[in-house]
């Protein structure tokens, strides 16, 4: 049997902009209440994105195991992406809540060997006051990850000058390392460019002049 699908869905246009008319005009139009099957389905769709007994278990172990590895600003960031994914977050504050509220130890071996791998890639050392100044540093800023140390003594870095910019990294590129001057601080003298006799060559005996 065919069904006048224009018919229906006229007279459930007619039926809605009544309503909203008459609504509008003060005429008491139905204020609209969802049906049985429509409150059904929202509640099957919330609880479908609520964490079960077994999520939160595995979701809290593995944030555990993240902080006992000493990242535990990492620990926290894995825990606040889940945030949003659940109606019921309650769990994940409550830990973040905990957590906040323990200090960080920046003078442990993971987060001096941040500083280490940093300042001998960059081609300069650091004392233990330095390194005393990094973790009062990033301790003011309230970094809490090696990550976040991390980024922060790369950016001290470039902006005093002992490591390479961008722009120095491309042109290092064309003419080799900049030097760097007593305090080792880079510098944009770069080494002066040779230039290679290419009949020398040919002849098997490379001539620069």
């Amino acid at each position: 049997m065919a069904f006048p699908l224009a018919a229906i869905a006229g007279g459930l246009a007619t039926g809605l902009g009544g309503s909203l008319a008459g609504s509008l005009l003060g005429g008491g139009g139905t204020e609209f209440q969802p049906s049985e099957t429509m409150q059904a389905l929202s509640d099957y769709g919330l609880g479908q994105i609520k964490a079960s007994k077994q999520q939160k278990k595995s979701i809290k172990s593995q944030f555990r195991s993240l902080a006992r590895q000493g990242n535990r600003g990492g620990a926290e960031a894995f825990l606040s992406s889940y945030r949003d994914r659940f109606s019921n977050p309650e769990f994940i504050d409550k830990a973040l809540g905990k957590s906040y509220k323990k200090d960080v130890d920046l003078n442990t071996e993971d987060f001096f060997n941040v500083a280490d791998r940093v300042y001998k890639q960059a081609g300069v050392g650091f004392s233990g006051e330095d390194y005393q100044n990094f973790a009062n540093q990033a301790k003011a800023f309230g970094i809490r990850s090696p990550q976040a140390f991390q980024d922060m003594l790369r950016q001290d870095l470039i902006a005093s000058g002992k490591i390479m910019t961008p722009e120095q990294e491309r042109l290092s590129y064309m003419f080799g390392m900049p030097s760097r001057d007593a305090s080792g601080m880079i510098t944009n003298m770069y080494q002066p460019l040779r230039r290679i006799d290419g009949n020398a060559i040919a002849q098997g005996t490379p001539g620069v002049f």
